[in-house]
């Protein structure tokens, strides 16, 4: 490893996967630069230099503000125009190496701009919401609570009216009273154990699944079609040849003209998945520093993204078990009871134990109903094990045999 770094220039080095992983993992990146300099010295430019650069790539993704971004791109543009005691040729080198490495710099800062500067994201991160209550959130930044799981939200536009479909026959109007000269732009945010449903202005429907976000413009305009996701939902998007239907999400991103789909965009999960039911998508990978890859899924194929590794496993599935959850059911086969739990978990964001290893890996078969009553769904649950589950005095459930 050590002696592939060493032989490796700049562009090599910010392209090459292990390399940024032993930068990104490292506990003490100070230490390690310090090691692989006094290692290598004729390397040592390429190596501070690509160091220094996944490193600012690896803070532009949460914590990297404009003026930090701004004083490490001088600072090593500073130290690109030093060391003028080399012979000429070196330095002739050096500034075509200082060149590259400021334009690809500014690239992944324009990046980090774009991506914090998207107003579909800016609007998604301004409210947090309010525990268990289910929001649709309007532009003038007016709240309303979605009182029924799985109601449905859709629009009147000549009347500027956002209309809330309940049960019976329900409805709720609500007006947005944003300035007319402002993208009108809405969210809604949806608690653990319910699903909502959203009639976007082309008429697309997007199920949000427990634990999602999602924020959209109530009127589409200009050449795309754009949502900002975070968690998990089913589209079934209306057909615009004319007018490319994205779906943005902090690991990927995703473009159709007209299909269904399903994608999950968890933050606290490690695999961003895209499912496709029907149609035609693009999957565009967003977090790497370079080379990030696109891929074109056909019906019954998922892509798989690994937020850890940075890379996508392209495989043929079946689509049931990856979108049934929108009717409020989960099919499993062969699954895992550990894995099993862990969906479980995610819907209802409550704490559950399985006693045993062996209890554990216990694998099932099956379709769950997902109810609003968590009791019913850990009966089943124990049932099917033929065993038991308690609730113990700290509120954590608890299966056993």
């Amino acid at each position: 490893m050590e002696k592939h770094i060493f032989n490796s220039k700049f562009i090599d080095l910010i392209k090459d996967d292990k390399f940024i992983q032993l930068v990104k993992e490292s506990k003490n990146p100070d230490h390690l630069l310090e090691n692989l300099i006094l290692k290598n010295q004729e390397n040592s430019k390429d190596i501070q230099y690509a160091f220094e650069f996944i490193m600012l790539a690896k803070n532009d993704q949460k914590t990297l503000n404009r003026n930090d971004a701004n004083t490490i791109l001088k600072s090593i543009e500073k130290r690109l125009q030093t060391n003028k005691q080399k012979d000429k040729t070196y330095i002739s080198g050096l500034k075509i190496a200082s060149v590259i490495f400021i334009i690809v710099a500014l690239g992944s800062l324009l990046f980090y701009y774009q991506i914090t500067k998207d107003p579909l994201k800016q609007f998604a991160e301004k409210d947090q919401g309010k525990g268990d209550q289910a929001l649709i959130i309007l532009s003038n930044g007016s709240e309303h609570v979605l009182s029924n799981n799985d109601s449905k939200i859709d629009y009147n536009f000549s009347l500027g009216e956002v209309i809330i479909e309940k049960k019976e026959k329900e409805e709720e109007k609500l007006r947005n009273s944003a300035a007319t000269n402002l993208t009108v732009l809405n969210q809604v945010i949806v608690p653990y154990g319910q699903r909502q449903r959203i009639v976007l202005s082309d008429g697309t429907t997007v199920k949000l699944n427990a634990g999602s976000k999602m924020a959209f413009p109530a009127v589409f305009s200009g050449k795309n079609r754009e949502v900002y996701l975070k968690g998990e939902g089913f589209f079934e998007v209306h057909k615009d040849s004319c007018h490319p239907f994205i779906v943005k999400t902090d690991f990927v991103d995703v473009k159709v003209l007209g299909t269904t789909f399903n994608i999950s965009a968890y933050e606290d999960e490690s695999v961003a998945s895209t499912v496709l039911v029907e149609g035609s998508v693009n999957v565009s990978q967003k977090n790497k520093i370079l080379g990030n890859q696109s891929f074109v899924l056909s019906p019954g194929e998922g892509c798989f993204y690994s937020v850890n590794d940075e890379k996508s496993d392209i495989r043929n599935i079946d689509v049931n078990f990856y979108t049934s959850w929108k009717d409020g059911i989960y099919q499993f086969k062969n699954m895992p009871l550990l894995e099993l739990v862990r969906k479980v978990k995610k819907y209802y964001n409550i704490p559950i134990q399985i006693e045993g290893q062996e209890l554990s890996a216990t694998r099932l078969s099956g379709k769950l109903v997902i109810s609003d009553e968590i009791n019913e769904v850990m009966q089943y649950i124990a049932k099917t094990l033929e065993g038991r589950f308690e609730k113990n005095k700290d509120g954590i459930y608890i299966i056993k045999n």
